[in-house]
């Protein structure tokens, strides 16, 4: 039987940048700078909530008001000043490191309790439940920050995730990481659709299971679970 593919049900945020539309943001855009080579948990957090933002009116932010668009695709100007205020709010970087994900929990569960948005966010989720909470915030249109987590006990070794391309003959490799956060926007069979670097890509989920069993840790290797109190 063929299983359902689970998807957010709007358009993912989109950005106008030299003439052409990214899927989501992208660090790099931030030329030199931690900005640069450690934006990604910053990128992915002001995406997710710009997502929530748009197309939830219980999910309505103050930082975001001069920002909304009712087609979710922003300016690239308009959306690089929403990600410097949402970094000097709430997403710091450290820099060489980033934002390590059980920070970046807090840190989006703040922004939830400043705007008195019934929602509450935290990091990690034990590995076996995984599947299943990506697929639970999809059917509630809330995009998943999934933590590809870096190589462990020793982070200089360098296994790396692949990420794909969807073709008409199937998925194409077409890069790979460590150390990253990406927004997981689908999930159907074993593929999961994801924004990174402003650009659509997949990760095979076994790929990513035995990532995390073979070259990583579940304590940096999670996600953002965002729940309704009530429902999720």
């Amino acid at each position: 039987r063929r299983q359902r593919q689970m998807c957010i049900r709007d358009s993912y945020i989109a950005i106008m940048k030299d003439g052409k539309l990214s899927y989501g943001g992208n660090q790099e855009w931030w030329k030199g700078g931690s900005m640069s080579g450690y934006g990604c948990g910053t990128i992915a957090a002001t995406d997710m909530l710009l997502y929530l933002d748009l197309h939830k009116d219980y999910c309505k932010g103050k930082e975001f008001q001069e920002e909304e668009k009712g087609n979710g695709i922003l300016d690239a100007e308009v959306y690089e000043k929403c990600v410097e205020t949402m970094r000097k709010k709430y997403f710091p970087i450290i820099p060489g490191l980033g934002i390590p994900g059980w920070l970046l929990g807090i840190e989006v569960n703040r922004y939830f309790i400043k705007n008195r948005i019934p929602l509450k966010g935290a990091f990690g989720v034990r590995s076996r439940n995984i599947p299943n909470r990506i697929k639970a915030m999809l059917a509630h249109d809330i995009p998943v920050i999934l933590a590809i987590g870096p190589n462990f006990p020793i982070p200089l070794r360098e296994h790396k995730l692949a990420f794909y391309n969807k073709t008409e003959e199937g998925y194409e490799k077409i890069a790979e990481t460590a150390a990253h956060f990406v927004v997981v926007t689908g999930f159907e069979s074993e593929w999961l659709r994801i924004s990174s670097w402003g650009r659509e890509y997949y990760i095979n989920f076994y790929e990513y299971q035995n990532y995390v069993k073979k070259h990583s840790c579940s304590l940096v290797l999670s996600l953002i679970h965002i729940s309704e109190p009530t429902r999720l």
